[in-house]
């Protein structure tokens, strides 16, 4: 791990009888052979013994990977792998805009859609890399669709099947600024006025041969999905009628070609369009009306973050966002662009608009040292990615990780980012599915607002941790409260235990107005 922009303090040990090793800088610099980065010191106090943890090292979690990884050794080290919460990496990827065509950032006036050979050139790769992973892992990608795309091709086609015989069109949408916040009951309709539901036949939305390779159980279920809106209309400044239609015709879609019936399908979330329309109260209140309560933001957007804590969903409210109590699930913007399907794109892109430098090398090292500090970071956060990103049956060889071979954008830096993680820990990378993900972070603020508290019980002489007490406000909370063990118990006190691989043992503990306490199997030294 590199300690690039930190202040560090290479040091050798005098006293051996005091201190011992537990991190090193390897030679750099003037520093010609290994000196040592961190000790635990052994000090006598007058009735034993206190030990202390020395790191020569400055600690920047905000932007350093390095210590976002290190934290996790003095974290337990110092807990002796016995606290309150747990320890996971959830690593979701969406994917918009499925069945849309894209057009290109480079080249100019190039469009792009899809294929199905990308697809299945996917379903083979994802079951790759789970075969890569660590013990416990389960990736797998998001798919958000449009079903308009499809009608569109279907029409396409010509061979008459659809009714009406054209997707929905209209006119050209006015752009309004990023934050831009409607007032309520303003704007007027795009969407034509018929038809007034979604009518299409299923004979119909198979002319497409895209939809055709998601009628395959087998290719479906390789996915998560969830919706997109029916035809990706911005919503900033549109109407509850239009926000209402957008996604009725894609849950009508959906349950049609039978993708709500996927055994990882989202029916009460969306990806919202270009993330448009948060802080429209008419659109928030057209999801709700038709079941939705929760979507994903943008995490390039603090209006859309949650600023008391960046763990935990933004609760939409009448005056930032038009309407209250919806979720705002955070996701992480990534430099593989929306409108890219080629490294080359992406890179220019990345230049010419964030400031980047270099090469797809260069990108994908910033991409490691960005996400994976995300990922140690323990962020449940899940990362954008688009349709065009898929590109993969027809593209030249790239060199990700000293292997050379096709790989499509979405590709690469999930393969960069993962051998990242594999060479770093052991831990599992799990993938949820969009609704899944939202309640994870729901319950983790209903968790955290119930100021869950732990304490230690100590052996004779106060040397030994024999077991734990959980308690809460009121000792009372709607959510388990997760406990880490270093052990087994020698009881589980009615909660529920997990053990994902090698990760520690974590029981999700009830507290229903009494505290619960714990004895540890083994106690463990202090």
């Amino acid at each position: 791990m590199s300690t690039a922009g930190l202040w560090h303090y290479p040091a050798t040990i005098t006293n051996p009888s005091i201190a011992w090793e537990v991190a090193r800088f390897a030679p750099g610099g003037s520093f010609t052979t290994s000196t040592t980065a961190a000790v635990v010191n052994t000090i006598p106090n007058g009735s034993g013994t206190r030990q202390q943890m020395v790191w020569f090292t400055s600690f920047a979690t905000d932007w350093s990977p390095t210590s976002n990884f290190l934290m996790h050794a003095w974290i337990h080290w110092a807990t002796r792998g016995l606290y309150l919460g747990y320890r996971r990496i959830y690593f979701g990827t969406q994917v918009d805009d499925m069945f849309l065509e894209t057009d290109l950032y480079q080249p100019a006036g190039a469009l792009f859609r899809c294929r199905t050979g990308d697809l299945a050139a996917h379903v083979s790769w994802m079951n790759d890399i789970n075969g890569r992973m660590p013990a416990g892992s389960k990736y797998f990608m998001e798919i958000g669709h449009n079903g308009n795309g499809d009608i569109e091709a279907a029409n396409t086609i010509g061979t008459n099947a659809c009714q009406p015989p054209n997707a929905i069109e209209y006119a050209e949408q006015i752009d309004t600024s990023l934050e831009f916040q409607k007032p309520l009951g303003s704007g007027t309709d795009i969407w034509p006025t018929t038809p007034a539901s979604y009518v299409w036949s299923l004979s119909c939305a198979r002319g497409d041969t895209l939809e055709q390779w998601w009628q395959n159980t087998a290719n479906r279920d390789a996915f998560a999905h969830v919706t997109h809106t029916f035809t990706h209309e911005a919503l900033n400044n549109a109407t509850y009628a239009d926000a209402s239609r957008e996604i009725s015709f894609n849950v009508v879609w959906m349950r049609q070609i039978g993708l709500a019936s996927g055994a990882r399908f989202s029916g009460a979330g969306l990806i919202p369009p270009a993330i448009t329309g948060l802080h429209n109260g008419d659109v928030i209140r057209a999801w709700k009306d038709n079941g939705l309560t929760n979507c994903v933001g943008d995490n390039t957007r603090p209006v859309l973050l949650n600023a008391q804590n960046e763990h935990w969903p933004l609760m939409t409210t009448v005056a930032s966002n038009g309407y209250a109590g919806f979720q705002i699930t955070p996701r992480w913007a990534t430099t593989i662009y929306y409108n890219c399907d080629l490294p080359a794109c992406t890179v220019n892109e990345w230049i010419n608009t964030s400031g980047g430098s270099g090469d797809i090398q260069t990108l994908l090292a910033d991409a490691r040292a960005t996400n994976c500090r995300h990922l140690l970071g323990l962020h449940h956060d899940p990362f954008m990615f688009h349709q065009a990103n898929l590109r993969q049956t027809d593209v030249a060889a790239t060199t990700v990780n000293g292997v050379s071979k096709q790989y499509s954008l979405l590709q690469m830096w999930v393969e960069t980012v993962v051998q990242e993680m594999t060479r770093l820990v052991t831990w599992p990378i799990i993938a949820l599915k969009h609704d899944d993900i939202a309640a994870t972070f729901a319950a983790r603020m209903t968790r955290d607002q119930c100021a869950p508290k732990m304490s230690y019980l100590y052996g004779t002489g106060g040397k030994t941790i024999t077991g734990v007490t959980v308690t809460a406000n009121g000792n009372s909370c709607s959510q388990p409260i997760p406990v880490t063990f270093p052990g087994p118990v020698t009881s589980t006190a009615g909660g529920r235990t997990e053990q994902v691989g090698s990760d520690p043992l974590t029981i999700w503990v009830s507290l229903s107005g009494s505290p619960v306490t714990f004895t540890l199997s083994t106690p463990v030294a202090v």
